[in-house]
């Protein structure tokens, strides 16, 4: 009798310890920029995904890169989208941060109304508005670059998006360099694509989280991304009519581009582009913005 109930407190003992070791997954509290990459992650909020997935996250649409670092950097979120050229800013600043995985980014260049692709490529000075030190600049680098017109480029420092977009409308500008569906509304205006960070295999664009969420709550990130990936199956098969006011309400889509806006075919949760990182990494080093190398291991969280 007394070995059966020293079987059963072991048994329970056992269960216990098992019990305690799997840890529930805390809130998650994440952040987005405005442009198509957030699709999926407001999907997922907007129909339960990340509550099916057993998780509870907390989205934060941010318009600007310097609203949603000082959230980051000040612990207000998690995680958040970004790109690569913030990953080497953080670590370079003494920032425990690491990517995650990769989501959509296709970053275009985009001319003025009243031009065309030869047009704009025969100009003697291409006049193009960007922000500088960002994917915009590197996109817009990565770009001149292929299509060998670099030495034609003046870069016009315009950090305020929506003004970039008047000028660029006005014909102030030659060209400027957006995200989508900034990018698409700037054809609709009557603008032409010249080239993009997609069409020449690069995509700097990433989700990154602090170091201590990773090390304290990775079943929170494993689960985030749970319902991400059924977000991007559901958007895959789903007709736009089904989910577009959601982007006009949450993330300030235009609604006039509705019908004729194409989105990219989603993908699950992936690794960073390893190839774009290098890229990335000697571009910013050129540019002296950052004064170490990085091995794409360092900054990777597997």
């Amino acid at each position: 009798m007394k070995r059966i109930i020293l079987l059963v407190l072991i048994l329970i003992l056992g269960l216990t310890a098992v019990g305690c070791s799997e840890k529930e997954p805390e809130k998650i509290n994440f952040g987005v920029m405005s442009d198509v990459g957030a699709v999926p992650f407001l999907i997922a909020d907007k129909m339960g995904y990340y509550e099916d997935a057993g998780v509870e996250v907390e989205i934060t649409v941010f318009r600007s890169a310097v609203d949603r670092d000082t959230a980051l950097v000040t612990g207000n979120i998690d995680g958040a989208m970004a790109d690569m050229l913030t990953i080497f800013f953080y670590r370079e600043s003494g920032l425990d941060f690491k990517m995650t995985s990769d989501t959509y980014g296709n970053y275009r260049v985009v001319t003025s109304p009243i031009l065309d692709d030869e047009s704009f490529k025969n100009l003697e000075e291409i006049q193009v508005g960007l922000s500088s030190n960002t994917v915009i600049d590197f996109s817009t680098d990565i770009v001149f670059d292929n299509l060998g017109i670099k030495d034609k480029l003046k870069k016009v420092a315009i950090p305020q998006m929506p003004v970039r977009l008047e000028m660029l409308y006005a014909n102030a500008l030659n060209g400027s360099t957006l995200p989508e569906p900034l990018a698409f509304s700037a054809v609709k205006n009557g603008g032409t694509v010249v080239g993009d960070t997609e069409s020449f295999d690069l995509y700097p664009a990433i989700v990154l989280f602090n170091n201590e969420t990773l090390e304290n709550n990775p079943t929170g990130v494993e689960k985030l991304y749970e319902g991400y990936n059924m977000a991007v199956e559901y958007l895959n098969k789903a007709e736009k009519d089904e989910f577009y006011h959601y982007l006009v309400e949450e993330l300030g889509f235009p609604e006039e581009i509705k019908e004729d806006f194409v989105f990219p075919e989603f993908k699950g949760k992936n690794p960073p582009h390893e190839e774009t990182f290098y890229v990335v990494s000697e571009w910013m080093l050129e540019k002296e913005l950052i004064s170490n190398k990085y091995d794409y291991s360092e900054l990777n969280y597997e």
